[in-house]
């Protein structure tokens, strides 16, 4: 509260003889013996001698003055201290995508990494064309004779033992009778046969587990020239076993196999 130092009171003596404050009678005597002066208590009030009058000393608070005129900017302070790091705030929405920036320049060749794992096996191929035969090798340095076991019969089934000669000679002749009635089967059979154009094309026709064929002097894909005018046997398990025996003019057996790509070739005995 603001005080009004500009109030002056009203301080007399009454016609009763008493001190008067502001037409206010305080009932003590001007004059006597005690000849007290008033004064002012710290609870603001007027107080004669031990007295408190209860009158305030001040007047009352006068009307808000006008607002003074505003002083010139005082100097700017010196930094105050670091402040305490505040709590992290909220993460903002992404901001959108940048443009791509310009290729950077190819760094230096890395490290070779190890190697993977070992991936699966591929499937098999098709069988390729049979390659051509190399040259013959040198001869090589002959072998420890083995233990000799002849067998001079045709019963014997036990490994190890070798076919005397005596019955490979008898086997040749027996061969060879075979040969010469077969040979008479040949031209009998073959006068009701058409030879065919193409003797392996014949053989992968036929759908029999057994047929014969026979070739002529136009057949192609026959060994040589001593399996022209002769006979054949197809001999066929599936469509991917098939076996073709042709019997030539000079006592051979010629033999072929087809496994479902490809002829393996003739192999003449």
């Amino acid at each position: 509260m603001e005080e009004n130092v500009s109030f002056i009171p009203e301080i007399y003596i009454g016609e009763n003889g008493n001190w008067f404050i502001n037409n206010y009678d305080t009932g003590v005597k001007a004059r006597g013996d005690d000849g007290i002066t008033p004064h002012i208590g710290a609870n603001g009030c007027w107080y004669i001698g031990e007295s408190d009058t209860g009158v305030p000393a001040t007047g009352p608070k006068g009307d808000k003055g006008d607002e003074g005129p505003r002083g010139s900017q005082g100097l700017t302070g010196a930094t105050g201290p670091q402040g305490a790091t505040g709590p992290q705030g909220l993460t903002g929405p992404q901001g959108p995508t940048g443009a791509t920036g310009p290729q950077g320049a190819t760094g230096p060749k890395g490290d070779t990494g190890p190697a993977g794992p070992q991936g699966p096996t591929g499937a098999t191929g098709p069988k390729g064309d049979m390659g051509v035969a190399g040259p013959q090798g040198p001869k090589g340095d002959r072998g420890d004779a083995g233990p000799v076991n002849i067998a001079d019969n045709l019963d014997t089934d036990e490994e190890g033992f070798a076919l005397d000669a005596r019955q490979g000679k008898k086997l040749h002749e027996d061969l060879q009778a075979v040969s010469s009635i077969l040979d008479g089967a040949v031209l009998n059979i073959s006068s009701y046969l058409k030879p065919s154009n193409d003797i392996l094309a014949e053989a992968l026709k036929t759908q029999h587990m057994l047929s014969l064929v026979s070739s002529g002097e136009y057949t192609i894909n026959v060994p040589n020239k001593y399996y022209k005018y002769t006979l054949g046997i197809v001999l066929r398990r599936t469509s991917d076993q098939i076996t073709i025996i042709l019997f030539g003019r000079d006592n051979g057996l010629a033999t072929n196999r087809w496994d479902g790509t490809s002829w393996s070739g003739w192999k003449i005995r």
